[in-house]
């Protein structure tokens, strides 16, 4: 398998303390119009309703099975709502809104080809007179500007880092923050991918698709996988099939090389536990739940 990440612990402590900010490639939409809340609300794990003004929620639609069709970010302000979508989402999920939003009370719009958006992190500031988006929960990041489509930002603080491509993959791994296509596919329910830790489904909202799937898991089951660190030393491993004693149990989705340790993010089935030893591609690793501390990797 190929290594998403090759850095140090001295570059990820950098990025964690030092201002900076790092583009990433989502697209950005636009839903306005008299019950365009009431319609989100319909379809996202999340509340948008009692979130509290200007807050960025982060959740998911889901099909009427509850699978993931993708993650966004979703930010209510007295117009409308602003969501930032996944590349890899946006088609699907345009199709889903079009499709259950009746266009006299909510229409969306691809407002992509006009903004870019950037990652804050480290303390860092927006151009000056800009708007940070903050999150209301745990997220990856700081804070998120939405800016113009022409490139790098112009006038940052003084001392602030544009960072390289890698920066998120590496935050989001460090963090056990999911992405699609890797950790979250066709088939991926939100509990499986840390959805409750991250604060990104609520289970005292009125009905939204794929509820009943999300609530009966709740309240009377338990996922079959849950996202997990595999930690081991020496060369990173080249195959993604993690085995425990007597059979796979998992695979890794994002692999990090950091020093001379490598982290994978892997779904593993639940009676691994945590601190268990398992081996990928031969190679011994540990197992470990997230976020991981940088202290615990050195």
């Amino acid at each position: 398998m190929m290594i998403d990440v090759r850095t140090t612990m001295a570059e990820l402590t950098a990025i964690r303390s030092r201002p900076g900010v790092v583009a990433v490639d989502d697209a950005v939409l636009r839903v306005e119009g008299p019950g365009a809340v009431a319609c989100m609300q319909g379809i996202l794990t999340n509340d948008i309703e009692k979130v509290a003004l200007p807050a960025l929620v982060h959740g998911a639609i889901l099909t009427p099975k509850g699978m993931i069709i993708t993650t966004l970010w979703c930010r209510r302000d007295p117009a409308g709502i602003t969501l930032i979508v996944p590349r890899e989402g946006t088609a699907a999920l345009l199709e889903q809104l079009r499709r259950s939003f009746p266009p006299r009370l909510a229409k969306v719009r691809d407002v992509s080809a006009e903004h870019s958006v950037w990652w804050l992190l480290g303390g860092a500031e927006a151009p000056s007179g800009a708007e940070i988006l903050r999150p209301s929960g745990p997220a990856p990041f700081e804070g998120l500007w939405i800016g113009p489509a022409s490139g790098a930002p112009e006038a940052l603080p003084h001392g602030t880092t544009i960072g390289p491509s890698w920066w998120p993959t590496a935050l989001r791994l460090l963090d056990g923050w999911p992405a699609l296509g890797r950790e979250i596919d066709e088939k991926t329910l939100p509990q499986e991918v840390r959805f409750d830790e991250l604060e990104s489904v609520k289970y005292d909202k009125g009905c939204y698709v794929g509820q009943e799937t999300v609530a009966r898991l709740h309240f009377r089951g338990h996922p079959n996988r849950t996202l997990r660190a595999v930690i081991g030393e020496g060369a990173p491993p080249t195959q993604a099939e993690v085995h425990g004693e007597d059979r796979a149990v998992g695979s890794i989705s994002t692999l990090a090389l950091i020093d001379d340790r490598w982290v994978g993010m892997a779904k593993l089935r639940r009676e691994v536990e945590d601190g268990a030893t398992v081996t990928v591609d031969g190679r011994p690793g540990t197992v470990a739940p997230f976020p991981l501390e940088l202290q615990a990797l050195a």
